[in-house]
């Protein structure tokens, strides 16, 4: 928690202790999901002799579009 933006957390009262861990480990486990969804697409985009070239080249360019959305570009 503290680590996280929860500076004072040793002082919360129990209730809002959970409350407020439960939210950190929600955002936790969306941002390893994410992480995870990233490099399956990455690798996705590296050739493969069992795959047609044209699959390889869709997933080069959904790479491309994920990362400028993530970025702002």
């Amino acid at each position: 928690m503290l680590d996280h933006g929860h500076p004072e957390a040793w002082s919360y009262p129990l209730g809002f202790l959970w409350l407020e861990s439960t939210l950190v480990s929600d955002r936790v486990n969306a941002l390893a999901a994410q992480q995870a969804q990233l490099m399956q697409l990455a690798v996705s985009t590296i050739p493969n002799m069992s795959v047609k070239s044209s699959g390889t080249k869709s997933m080069l360019e959904l790479f491309r579009k994920t990362m400028k959305m993530m970025t702002g570009d």
